[in-house]
């Protein structure tokens, strides 16, 4: 209250503050579709759709629907790795076919894009410009 009556009129501003924002939430939080809505799209309880529903075969069909998304997502990765190796065998043929010795070419550009990392693009923009990891300040 240093301020006098201009820090009197900041603290009833502040009380009054204080004061309309629980008011506000509450007059529009309180209507029963903005709560239905709600829990619905949060989901805070999930009650099972019948009272004499059998627990345990839920449980087990649920179980059961978790195992297939696994065996899903390993198919899918096993999918994805003989992807990459197909193509990372297109980049040897390539570089055999260009000239290149036995497909070095190729494994070196695929291992210097895997070790360089998210911001391994910038290696050329530092002093010197020439992109040499060894010496990127060109002394």
């Amino acid at each position: 209250m240093v301020l006098g009556r201009a820090g009197m009129r900041l603290e009833g501003q502040k009380f009054a503050l204080y004061l309309m924002i629980p008011i506000t939430a509450s007059l529009a939080f309180n209507e029963p579709t903005v709560q239905k809505w709600a829990a619905d799209y949060f989901q805070f309880m999930k009650y099972p759709s019948n009272p004499k529903t059998n627990l345990k075969d839920e449980f087990e069909a649920l179980k059961k629907q978790r195992d297939e998304e696994i065996e899903w997502d390993k198919r899918m990765a096993e999918k994805r790795m003989k992807g990459r190796e197909e193509y990372r065998n297109q980049l040897k043929q390539l570089s055999v076919a260009r000239g290149g010795a036995d497909g070095d070419v190729a494994d070196n550009t695929v291992q210097s894009s895997q070790r360089k990392g998210w911001f391994g693009w910038l290696g050329g923009w530092k002093r010197g410009g020439n992109g040499d990891e060894k010496n990127p300040f060109g002394r």
